[in-house]
């Protein structure tokens, strides 16, 4: 018996089950974020349900059912529409909803019965901003700008017999950066004229069976018809389980053999000059098939850097508060050394909290905001360091452990 791991396994469940419940303090509404805790806190207690025996093995199994039902729960909440009955499908030729104006033309509406409303959210507007607004990250943003670069030269490629689908897999701790750098990236292609698809694993999951299924089919069916294309799926963890993983359900074995089979087809595309740019994102790759693993470049996306950081806070108050004599936006960076984007901008809504009490203290009304802007009242040091104790980091040694410990196992497969 692993002691070691069953007893990270349980800090990271217990850190799950812990971050659902904050989300839905927060939120106090169900949200796709907490059904994403309770998600991969159901596989963890699935693993330690295959390492434990007796009474112990009952217990995470319970706690595996209790996981599955708020995911259930959250889902129904989510989507009260597909917990209803659907009519029968009208017998006139089908069309495209009112909004379909957001589909490109030449997609096939007829596939696999995924209504058209739903295809039509996943064609993504221009994020609006390129690699320029992004901070560090420089090695990453150039391996991303030869992608570019290679794009468009698409005939030279076809010429060279070079194939032109590519296929990128971000992962890192949450917070990170990822959605963002993504975006970033999806706009630079837009500029070459490709289209943008984005789903989520709360799009794809549903209590129906082969809903899901259905749902990836017909998602890389669109990207094929809409090339030039990007495909980004984010938390591909539950789009694309490993089968290696214990107590796996039938319907995720299911679900990740479809993922691949339709993965397939883009390689196929490639052949016709169909270019689809696939990009998935996850917190935990180690729970990600292997066989997805071996078919994209990975791509570690780390916690924001000094850099990054001094310029997040420089740019949530150079423009509202002048800096006091005895701080710094460096020394405000170094100090949060190990968090994420998520804990700064917390980091942040205090500190404005604390700006505004003590600015009413120092004036009123117009008053107040003239202090601000003249620099009779500052953002000091005492303010920092005051909303540093108001907010605490959930700990990220875990998912780090966990990160490396995959980083190890796919150098030295």
């Amino acid at each position: 018996m692993d002691i070691e791991k069953i007893n990270r396994l349980n800090n990271e469940y217990r850190s799950l089950i812990r971050e659902a419940k904050e989300i839905r303090k927060e939120t106090g509404t169900p949200s796709r974020e907490e059904g994403l805790c309770y998600q991969n806190a159901s596989a963890k207690a699935g693993q330690l349900a295959t390492m434990s025996i007796g009474a112990e093995t009952q217990h995470w199994l319970s706690e595996q059912t209790m996981c599955n039902q708020k995911m259930h729960e959250i889902w129904i909440s989510l989507n009260p529409e597909e917990a209803r009955p659907k009519p029968a499908p009208a017998a006139s030729p089908a069309t495209r909803a009112p909004n379909a104006s957001a589909i490109p033309s030449g997609a096939n509406p007829k596939k696999n019965d995924i209504p058209d409303e739903t295809v039509a959210r996943w064609f993504q507007e221009d994020p609006g901003y390129g690699f320029d607004q992004v901070v560090g990250m420089e090695t990453l943003k150039e391996l991303l700008r030869n992608c570019v670069r290679d794009v468009s030269l698409d005939s030279l490629n076809s010429y060279l017999g070079i194939p032109t689908v590519q296929s990128f897999f971000f992962y890192g701790p949450p917070g990170c950066g990822k959605t963002f750098i993504i975006e970033a990236f999806a706009h630079e292609l837009m500029q070459n004229g490709y289209k943008f698809m984005k789903l989520e694993s709360a799009d794809i999951h549903s209590k129906f069976s082969g809903e899901a299924d259905k749902i990836v089919k017909r998602a890389f069916a669109e990207a094929v018809e809409n090339a030039p294309c990007i495909l980004f799926m984010d938390e591909i963890d539950g789009i694309c389980q490993s089968r290696s993983m214990p107590n796996l359900s039938d319907f995720n074995m299911t679900l990740t053999t479809t993922f691949l089979t339709s993965y397939n087809n883009l390689i196929r595309a490639n052949k016709d000059a169909r270019s689809v740019v696939f990009i998935g994102a996850t917190n935990y790759p180690s729970n990600v098939d292997i066989a997805m693993l071996d078919r994209v470049e990975l791509v570690q996306v780390p916690l924001p850097d000094e850099e990054l950081r001094a310029f997040s806070f420089r740019q949530k108050f150079d423009s509202i508060i002048r800096l006091g004599d005895d701080l710094t936006w460096e020394e405000m960076a170094d100090a949060t050394e190990g968090y994420n984007q998520r804990d700064i901008n917390r980091v942040s809504d205090h500190l404005r909290q604390l700006i505004r009490t003590g600015v009413a203290d120092f004036a009123s009304g117009d008053h107040a905001v003239e202090a601000l802007r003249n620099g009779e009242f500052r953002l000091t040091r005492a303010l920092f360091e005051e909303a540093m104790t108001r907010y605490k980091p959930a700990p990220k040694d875990e998912i780090e452990k966990s990160l490396n410990e995959f980083e190890n196992k796919m150098r030295y497969a």
